[in-house]
């Protein structure tokens, strides 16, 4: 597998090290493992909407409140 380097500065390596479930994870295992992928907020939606019925009356009104 083709591999890229990546320069960090020592406290985002040392921040990035303590994500580490263990000493044999590689950093591109964890990566893939803690970033989501990239979507665009209308793939976010089918997603959701593929998983989920929709909102309870009760989930909107709080989201509602939680967003004001």
């Amino acid at each position: 597998m083709p591999t890229k380097t990546v320069n960090l500065s020592e406290e985002a390596y040392e921040r990035l090290k303590t994500w580490k479930n263990n000493d044999e994870e590689s950093f591109s295992s964890l990566i893939l493992r803690i970033l989501p992928k990239h979507r665009t907020v209308r793939e976010a939606y089918e997603e959701f909407h593929s998983k989920h019925e929709g909102l309870t009356e009760e989930e909107a009104e709080k989201m509602k409140k939680d967003i004001e």
